[in-house]
């Protein structure tokens, strides 16, 4: 019985060592989910600002264009 209940703990002790590498990859890849998500949502607000920045760039062209068409058929 001595040798069985060696292999036995030796066992157990081999499955909590690959329970806490396994704990440990799942941390990883959490916190790089979590990266990614803040860098998604970050992107996603650059994106906002330039369509507000391009829809004032285009109506600032829109009347300067006019403008010319005005001052070119006078």
């Amino acid at each position: 019985m001595s040798a069985a209940l060696g292999r036995t703990e030796a066992a157990v002790q081999r499955l909590g060592d690959a329970i806490d590498r396994l704990e440990a990859a799942v941390a990883r890849v959490g916190a790089g989910d979590l990266l990614l998500a803040g860098e998604l949502r970050d992107a996603r607000d650059q994106q906002a600002v330039l369509e507000d920045t391009t829809r004032v760039v285009a109506q600032r062209l829109d009347g300067a264009i006019s403008r010319l068409r005005t001052l070119l058929e006078a």
